[in-house]
């Protein structure tokens, strides 16, 4: 744990989620170790009267104590691991309020278009990516604008022309529309006689009524239930990928929407082997129209998982506008 608050510190960001017990004042001599100080900083208290101060000892899952270099460095002990932030903005750890954390690890390893903002930069990303992983079945990711697209939203055939050799799927920015090839539109069985689903729009050609390989809302579940699910190393490896970001950005917990009951197990796994380092509530996804029984299932998740401090959940999400 040491090493890991270690690694936050790197970027001078402190953060374990406990910055609401801050201790400013002085400790006695014999207060017990800390695992971690830093000294020479500019450390944000969160306390109105004494906004700032030099340095922080971080005791486990604790900030022990903020103040002067010299108080602080009374709490010195031969294990300490001292950091000298030399000028540098130690801030308390983020809260992330509304993320998609295991998905979000999924896509870290997927084509990430957030940083192309012209055509030619999503061309490139989508090629490369295809290129440089030839072996999974289907090339997926997202985050592209609209407003990159000049006047129409982008077609089958561009994507066609960047990915022909297998299906390719890439959901925009907002995560309510997605993009998907010939090759995913005929898995998909989507076709010119393919209906509307309820809430959803399957956006087709206004001469010829071929599917344009743009789908809206509930429509993008039909592409979706196509893609090979995660494996179980998969989502583990997301799991840790996610957890990395989070380090690397200083976000310390996460408020994650829209979670599985085999999500919730996989957060419990890492909290049971210590090993879930950022603090997760979870919502549980539900449909509209949940049922009582299922109800009954997602109050049983509640109750099994609303008592530790690491991870629970206690909310459910539920979409009603189609996606």
């Amino acid at each position: 744990m040491a090493a890991r608050i270690t690694a936050y510190l790197v970027a001078l960001i402190v953060g374990t989620t406990l910055i609401a017990g801050l201790i400013v004042g002085a400790q006695r001599d014999d207060a017990g170790p800390v695992d971690l100080i830093v000294v020479n900083g500019n450390v944000y208290t969160s306390d109105v009267d004494n906004p700032t101060a030099e340095a922080v000892a971080v005791q486990g899952n604790k900030i022990l104590m903020v103040g002067s270099n010299r108080d602080v460095q009374r709490l010195r002990r031969a294990q300490t691991l001292v950091v000298d932030a030399r000028g540098g903005t130690v801030l308390p750890g983020f809260n992330d309020a509304h993320l998609h954390f295991l998905s979000g690890g999924l896509a870290l390893r997927q084509v990430n278009l957030l940083d192309a903002e012209t055509l030619a930069e999503i061309e490139l990303t989508v090629r490369a990516w295809a290129g440089k992983h030839p072996t999974p079945a289907w090339v997926t990711g997202g985050g592209w604008s609209y407003e990159t697209f000049a006047r129409d939203l982008p077609t089958r055939q561009m994507l066609d022309a960047l990915v022909p050799d297998r299906p390719a799927y890439l959901t925009a920015a907002d995560g309510r529309t997605g993009w998907a090839n010939s090759a995913a539109l005929a898995l998909a069985s989507i076709t010119r006689r393919t209906p509307n689903p309820t809430d959803g729009l399957i956006v087709k050609d206004a001469r010829t009524g071929v599917p344009t390989g743009i789908l809206k809302d509930a429509a993008m579940r039909l592409i979706a239930a196509r893609i090979p699910s995660p494996t179980r190393d998969d989502r583990i490896s997301a799991l840790r990928a996610a957890m990395d970001e989070a380090h690397r950005r200083g976000v310390t917990s996460v408020h994650s929407a829209g979670e599985s009951a085999d999500d919730l197990e996989l957060y419990d796994e890492f909290r049971r082997e210590r090993e879930l380092e950022v603090r997760v509530y979870a919502a549980v996804s539900a449909e509209p129209d949940i049922t009582n029984a299922e109800l009954d299932t997602l109050d049983a998740l509640r109750e099994k998982y609303d008592d530790d401090p690491v991870f629970k959940t206690g909310a459910v999400k539920l979409v009603v506008d189609g996606n």
